[in-house]
């Protein structure tokens, strides 16, 4: 149960008001009020530090580590629907072998086959002893393709990586827009433009056992229009990043994937410096059996990255959303309003604890010792009870 904001701000009022010590604007006791509730709800996890260290009780209702964690229920959260994927590669990834390597490439260029019926040439190119496949658009159509298979492993993260030299392609006239780029399974590529070059990278999750890499070029058909191809790689990546809503996340608790048979696995979170060796000695590298994570900002380096998102799911503690006394001005006079206006998320017990911590807050606002000495000795008082 939320605690009324109007109740709390009636009682400062009052306290801070008794024989005319000041007036606290509304704007001021916002300030304030989010500032305290910040304060009641970080000292829950010193709190539950603290009591973990000393002999609990059994007796009903006054056992200080079941309340702690009655008041932090309000904001415990699991989450997994908004866990999302970057397919972009995990903290310090490596790569596995190339699935086409620049042996298959060069030597066997006829595992290439052209798509779409399209008449246009690839062969083999070799210049100053280096060796890439010369993709030519010699027909009518717009594009011509060519692509090769590779096998892939369902929900693994590849790595695409390709040299591409566009510096044949026609930019004048009907064919401004030609360009060169590489597909997998229908992932594309950034696009090099006609009369440029660059090494292209991207990152695709297989869908499938079997993926279809492909070569293109978009022009309208000039017989010169060509581009070079050259050390095409894909590979395992060995974790992925995924992201979760971290904007809202205080405390991240177990991170958890369901495995193939319903079974939920913890994943064990690693520190950055340690998961250069966890993942190069055989007996600790991750498995999806003994899965490791390293957080980094508002996003988890997930290892083996063949954990999927759909598969994993996060416990955390969130912050409490931000109160608000809202009011309408009427004949010269804030008035509550209800409708707009935002309650303290805390646990209902924290309503005196509130108002001391605001009155202690606001006496050092408005310059009134009197005010802040009333308000800090009644939350010592408490913490006091509370503690002996």
């Amino acid at each position: 149960m939320a605690i009324n904001i109007d109740t709390i701000y009636q009682r400062v009022l009052a306290i801070a008001n008794k024989e005319q010590r000041g007036y606290i604007t509304p704007q001021e006791f916002n300030l304030l009020a989010n500032q305290a509730q910040l304060e009641v709800f970080e000292q829950y996890f010193y709190d539950n530090s603290q009591f973990n260290r000393v002999h609990g009780n059994s007796t009903e209702y006054s056992d200080m580590l079941d309340i702690i964690d009655q008041k932090l229920s309000i904001f415990q959260q699991n989450q997994q629907a908004n866990i999302t994927e970057t397919n972009n590669p995990a903290y310090a990834s490596t790569f596995g072998a190339s699935l086409v390597t620049n042996g298959t490439f060069d030597s066997n260029i006829t595992s290439w086959t052209a798509a779409g019926g399209s008449t246009g040439t690839q062969a083999h190119y070799s210049v100053g002893g280096v060796n890439a496949i010369l993709l030519k658009n010699n027909d009518t159509n717009s594009n011509f393709s060519s692509s090769q298979a590779i096998t892939t492993v369902v929900g693994k993260l590849y790595r695409v990586k390709a040299d591409i030299n566009a510096g044949l392609l026609n930019s004048s006239g009907s064919n401004a827009a030609a360009k060169a780029f590489i597909t997998l399974a229908g992932s594309p590529s950034t696009s090099v433009i006609a009369g440029s070059s660059s090494s292209v990278v991207f990152y695709y999750t297989a869908a499938a056992t079997s993926s279809s890499l492909v070569l293109n070029i978009n022009a309208a058909g000039n017989t010169t229009d060509s581009a070079l191809f050259d050390n095409i790689k894909v590979e395992e990546v060995t974790g992925r990043k995924l992201t979760i809503p971290l904007q809202s996340i205080y405390r991240l608790g177990a991170v958890m994937y369901t495995d193939s048979t319903g079974r939920f696995v913890e994943v064990n979170k690693v520190m950055p410096n340690e998961l250069l060796y966890i993942n190069s000695a055989p007996l600790t590298k991750p498995t999806e059996s003994n899965p490791i994570y390293v957080l980094e900002g508002n996003a988890i380096s997930i290892y083996p990255a063949n954990l999927t998102s759909g598969q994993i799911a996060a416990n955390y503690i969130r912050k409490p959303n931000k109160c608000n006394w809202a009011y309408n001005i009427i004949n010269e006079k804030a008035l509550f309003d209800s409708n707009k206006s935002i309650n303290f998320e805390l646990h209902i017990s924290e309503e005196v604890t509130l108002v001391n911590k605001i009155l202690e807050l606001a006496g050092m606002t408005l310059q009134k010792k009197e005010i802040q000495e009333f308000g800090s000795g009644k939350d010592n008082k408490e913490v006091q009870q509370e503690k002996s």
